[in-house]
C-alpha cells in the first residue's frame, strides 16, 4: 500500500503539472485570439478585400443580403402598425421605454429597476456578483459551488443575451425617436467595456455567447443606418461581434456523450455571424460548419416524429425556434436542405398539436422560459408558443398554421413584412382550424382533443438518450383542459440551481399527475440537478382517435426494480359525446404496497366542498370541475392538500392537490371520471 502511494504521488503531480501547463498555454493563445482586434486586424480577417474601414462600412451599407430579415421598409412598418394596430404600437413603445429606464422582469424577478448602469455580472435577485476579471474557465469550473446557495447564474446570462434589443429597434422604426438608438448604443458599449473577451461570467456558457451574438445581429438589422453612420460605435460593435464568433468556434459544446440544445445554439450563432461577415475566410468556415452540423443535429436531436429528444415542451419550443430560423436564414442565403425542411415541418406539427385550446403549452419536463430571440409580443406568457406557427405558416406557405397562431402573428410580421400582412388579411375571415388527437409514436407523446377538450399524456422516455437532463418523473402523467380553463396541470419547474431541494421537488413523481408506489420515484433522482437516468421503459400499447372518443393505453416499468416488481398501466379516455375524461390505472404486482394517486390542479380552482369525501369538486369563475372516483379499493383515503405551481422560471405560487392514498395487496385498479361544465352552459373558448 505504501509503495503504491509512493509511486502515485509523483505521477499525480506530473498529471497536475501537465494540466496546469496545458491551461496556461490555452490562456496565452486565448489572449491573442480573443483580444478585440484593431480595425486593421479586422480588415485582414475580412480577407483583405477592403483597403480602409470606411470602405468596409460603405460596402456593408449596400449589402442587405447579409441580414436575416426581410426587405421590410420602415415607413411601411410604422404605417401598418400605427394605423391598423395602434395598441400593438403602443405596447412596443411602452416596452422600449421600460428598457430605456433599465426596468427589467427576468426569470420571475418581477419588474425591477436595475439602476443607471446595468449589473452585467450580478444576480440582482440574490445579490451574488461574479468577478468580471476572472477567466471564464475558472468561473465555469466553480459554478457548482453556488448550487443550492440561492444564487442563480442564469440571471446575468439572461440579461446579457440582449433579447430586449429588437424592441428598441422596433421602437425606433415606429416612432423615429433616436433615443432608442442611443440606449442601444450605450448598453452595448457599456457591456463591451465591462466584459473583456473570455473574462467574466458572461463568457462561461458558449450557448449564451451565441444567443447574444444572434440578438446583436438582429439589432444590426434594425439599426443598420444609424450604426454605419456612427463610425466609432460601428467599429467597436462589429469587432466585438467578430470576437464572439471566434469564441463560439473555439468553445463548442459538443464534448459530451450527447449533444443538446446548447450545441445547436452554438451553431445558430455561427450561422448568423457567418452570414453577416460573409466572404471573410474565418466566417466562411463558421458558416460552412454551421450548415453541415445544423442539418445533422436537426435529425440527431429530434425523433423521427419531429419531437425534440429532451423530454420537454419548453426545450422543444427553443429547438423549433432555432431550427426554424436557421432554415429561414439558410434558404434566404441560397441553400436548399430538404431533409432539414421536412424535419422542421415535423417539429412545427408537434407544436400545433400540443398547444392547448387556450393557446398555451403544457409544461412537460423543464421550463426555463428559454428563447433564441423575441421579435414580437415581448411580454407575452412564455408558455405561449403560437408565434412559431405564424412564422412557420410563412415559411411553409400554410394558412392553417397561421389561423392556429391567432393573434400571435407579430414575430412573422417583422420577418415577412407585406407578405405576412396579406396573409393576415386573408386569414382573418378563415374558418376555424380543427386539431385532432395524435400519438407521436417515436417520442411517446400523446394528445387527446376535441373542440375545447384537451389532454396531454406523457408516455415518453426521459430523453437525451437516457440521460434525462431536462426530464421530470412525469411518466404517464396527464394535463387536462376544458371549457377554456386549465384543470389538471403539470406544476412546472420552479428553478434550477438556486434551490436544489425545490428543484428536486418539481422533478419528483409526487409533483406530477401520475401514481407513486411505496413512496418511491419512478426514476431515482440523483444528486446532480441535470440528470434523471431513465429506468421506467414506457411504451404506448394502443392509441385510437375516432369520431366519438380518443384513447391511449400506456404502461411503464419504473417500479419493477422493487423487491416485488410493480407495473403501472394507465388508460386515458376522452369521451367526445359525454365530454368526460376517464383515467384508469392498473397496478400489477403480488405483494402489499402503498399506492398514491396525484391530481395537481390549476391555482385558479377553489374547492366547492371540504375535499374530505372521495369526490372532489372545484370552481374557477363560471367553470365547475369534478374528480369522481368510479372504482377505488376499499380503504382508500382522499386528501385535499396544498401544493406548488410554477407558471414560469423563478415564479412559484400555491395550488390545490388532490391525493388518494391506499395500502393493500396488488393487483389493484383505480378509475376516475373527470368532467368540467360551465354554469352558463357556454363551452370554453377555442383559440383562435
Amino acid at each position: 500500500m505504501e509503495l503504491i502511494r509512493a509511486f502515485s504521488v509523483p505521477f499525480g503531480a506530473a498529471r497536475d503539472l501537465r494540466r496546469y501547463f496545458g491551461r496556461a498555454v490555452r490562456r496565452f493563445q486565448d489572449r491573442a485570439r480573443l483580444a478585440l482586434p484593431t480595425e486593421n486586424a479586422l480588415l485582414g480577417d475580412l480577407g483583405g478585400r477592403f483597403g480602409t474601414f470606411e470602405e468596409f462600412l460603405s460596402a456593408a451599407g449596400r449589402d442587405r443580403d447579409r441580414l436575416p430579415v426581410t426587405d421590410l421598409a420602415r415607413p411601411y412598418a410604422a404605417a401598418f402598425l400605427g394605423e391598423r394596430y395602434p395598441e400593438r404600437r403602443s405596447r412596443i413603445l411602452a416596452r422600449a421605454d421600460s428598457i430605456c429606464a433599465h426596468r427589467f422582469d427576468l426569470l420571475g424577478s418581477g419588474p425591477k429597476d436595475l439602476g443607471p448602469r446595468l449589473p452585467w455580472h450580478a444576480d440582482f435577485k440574490s445579490g451574488r456578483v461574479w468577478d468580471s476579471r476572472a477567466h471564464f474557465e475558472d468561473l465555469r469550473s466553480g459554478l457548482e459551488d453556488d448550487f443550492g446557495e440561492g444564487a442563480d447564474v442564469k440571471v446575468p446570462w439572461e440579461l446579457s443575451r440582449f433579447q430586449h434589443l429588437p424592441v428598441l429597434g422596433q421602437a425606433l422604426w415606429l416612432s423615429g425617436d433616436r433615443r432608442y438608438y442611443e440606449e442601444f448604443r450605450a448598453q452595448v458599449l457599456d457591456w463591451i467595456s465591462e466584459n473583456r473577451p473570455g473574462r467574466g461570467v458572461n463568457w462561461t456558457c458558449t450557448m449564451d455567447v451565441a444567443i447574444r451574438a444572434v440578438n446583436w445581429v438582429w439589432a444590426y438589422a434594425f439599426f443598420r443606418p444609424e450604426i454605419l453612420a456612427d463610425r466609432p460605435f460601428a467599429s467597436a460593435f462589429l469587432r466585438s461581434l467578430f470576437v464572439h464568433g471566434r469564441f463560439v468556434a473555439a468553445n463548442l459544446e459538443n464534448g459530451g456523450p450527447v449533444t443538446s440544445n446548447h450545441y445547436f445554439a452554438d451553431l445558430v450563432g455561427l450561422l448568423f455571424l457567418g452570414v453577416l461577415f460573409r466572404g471573410a475566410p474565418e466566417a466562411d468556415v463558421w458558416k460552412g460548419m454551421a450548415v453541415t452540423e445544423i442539418a445533422r443535429e436537426g435529425e440527431r436531436q429530434t425523433y423521427s416524429d419531429g419531437v425534440d429528444f429532451e423530454a420537454s415542451t419548453s426545450y422543444h419550443r427553443l429547438m423549433t425556434e432555432m431550427a426554424l430560423f436557421s432554415l429561414l436564414v439558410l434558404e434566404r442565403s441560397g441553400f436548399q436542405l430538404p431533409a432539414l425542411r421536412q424535419r422542421v415541418r415535423g417539429m412545427v406539427e408537434y407544436t400545433a398539436h400540443y398547444i392547448k385550446p387556450d393557446g398555451l403549452a403544457p409544461q412537460v419536463g423543464d421550463n426555463d422560459d428559454g428563447r433564441l430571440q423575441i421579435l414580437g409580443e415581448h411580454d407575452a406568457d412564455r408558455r405561449d408558443h403560437r408565434h412559431l406557427l405564424a412564422v412557420a405558416a410563412c415559411v411553409f406557405d400554410d394558412d392553417a398554421l397561421f389561423v392556429l397562431a391567432g393573434e400571435r402573428w407579430e414575430e412573422a410580421f417583422w420577418l415577412f413584412g407585406e407578405e405576412c400582412a396579406r396573409r393576415l388579411e386573408r386569414c382573418s375571415a378563415a374558418p376555424r382550424v380543427t386539431v385532432t388527437g395524435r400519438h407521436f409514436a417515436a417520442s411517446g407523446s400523446v394528445v387527446l382533443r376535441h373542440e375545447d377538450l384537451y389532454a396531454f399524456v406523457d408516455a415518453g422516455s426521459v430523453g437525451l438518450e437516457g440521460l434525462g437532463a431536462h426530464a421530470h418523473n412525469d411518466t404517464l402523467s396527464v394535463e387536462i383542459q376544458a371549457c377554456g380553463r386549465d384543470l389538471v396541470v403539470d406544476p412546472g419547474t420552479g428553478c434550477y440551481t438556486p434551490d436544489l431541494d425545490l428543484r428536486d421537488r418539481f422533478r419528483s413523481t409526487a409533483f406530477h399527475n401520475t401514481v407513486r408506489v411505496d413512496g418511491e420515484e419512478i426514476n431515482p433522482i440523483p444528486t446532480t440537478p441535470f440528470a434523471l437516468p431513465g429506468v421506467d421503459r414506457p411504451r404506448v400499447a394502443r392509441f385510437e382517435s375516432r369520431a366519438g372518443f380518443d384513447l391511449v393505453d400506456a404502461l411503464h416499468q419504473g417500479y419493477t426494480r422493487l423487491e416485488d416488481p410493480v407495473v403501472h398501466r394507465r388508460i386515458v379516455l376522452l369521451n367526445k359525446r359525454t365530454r368526460r375524461f376517464l383515467i384508469e390505472d392498473r397496478l400489477e404486482g403480488r405483494a402489499r404496497h402503498r399506492i398514491e394517486w396525484f391530481f395537481h390542479l390549476a391555482p385558479s380552482l377553489r374547492p366547492v366542498d371540504s375535499g374530505a369525501a372521495p369526490k372532489a369538486q372545484f370552481r374557477a369563475g363560471e367553470v365547475e370541475f369534478e374528480i369522481e372516483p368510479v372504482i377505488l379499493p376499499e380503504g382508500t383515503r382522499a386528501f385535499l392538500e396544498e401544493g406548488l405551481y410554477s407558471a414560469g422560471y423563478g415564479r412559484v405560487e400555491r395550488a390545490p392537490v388532490v391525493r388518494y392514498d391506499w395500502t393493500g395487496k396488488l393487483p389493484v385498479v383505480g378509475r376516475f371520471a373527470l368532467k368540467a361544465r360551465r354554469q352558463d352552459g357556454v363551452r370554453g373558448k377555442v383559440t383562435p
